[in-house]
């Protein structure tokens, strides 16, 4: 059984049909712009010598660990910072993984700052797979 963008489009309520999703990703400040949209920052390496080992993104296990359940009581603000990590992760698991299998992407989120965009998803969905079969056919392309 395969998920298909209208499944999505059901599940989530973002649309299929919109605006094309472009433009440039920054990658300086991205921890500091996913605690701007979900409240917490992720962790850097603290090791001088050592090589950032998500420097695309967060694991799936750290949007579950801070986002597993919306308190009771919380307020809209907590709410939305909860959906969005949901949306977040949602997107880049079924819709737009990564070759990982583990990294939820940082770049997808600025996507979902706006609630009023109507992003075509549908469209970001097919270009990134054609994207990630012409990364794999390159890799093995080179690593024949």
């Amino acid at each position: 059984m395969t998920l298909s963008l209208e499944d999505i489009a059901m599940i989530t309520g973002l649309p299929i049909e919109g605006r094309a999703l472009t433009g440039k990703v920054r990658s300086d400040g991205w921890r500091q712009r996913v605690a701007a949209l979900v409240g917490v920052e992720p962790e850097t390496s603290t090791h001088e010598t050592m090589k950032d080992p998500r420097p695309s993104g967060v694991l799936f296990s750290w949007i579950q660990k801070h986002f597993r359940r919306c308190p009771k009581d919380a307020s809209p603000d907590v709410v939305e910072r909860y959906a969005r990590a949901y949306l977040w992760n949602l997107l880049t698991q079924a819709v737009l993984p990564d070759g990982t299998g583990d990294t939820t992407l940082w770049m997808f989120l600025d996507s979902l700052c706006d609630w009023d965009v109507k992003w075509s998803w549908r469209s970001a969905a097919l270009a990134f797979l054609y994207c990630q079969v012409l990364l794999t056919m390159m890799h093995f392309h080179y690593n024949k």
